[in-house]
């Protein structure tokens, strides 16, 4: 909870990730985005290298799309 760094740090010309799986929308995220920086959320970066691990185990191809949807619906459920 709160931010990990001062808001004044925050200008729209920024990009800011934090790598929170739970929850994806974090105070850091919605204050960024609130003025104007672009974000990305820990979920990508959750489903893509699970992604990849499972072309480097399997030899196929993962369909990412359904794992992103997939992956947002279940960070969209209860806390376990």
């Amino acid at each position: 909870p709160g931010l990990p760094l001062p808001a004044a740090l925050l200008r729209p010309d920024l990009w800011v990730a934090e790598v929170v799986y739970r929850p994806l929308e974090t105070e850091l995220l919605s204050r960024a985005r609130g003025l104007g920086c672009r974000t990305l959320d820990g979920g990508g970066m959750a489903v893509f290298q699970a992604a990849d691990a499972f072309r480097l185990f399997t030899g196929h191809e993962p369909h990412t799309e359904d794992m992103l949807d997939d992956f947002a619906a279940l960070a969209a459920g209860p806390a376990q």
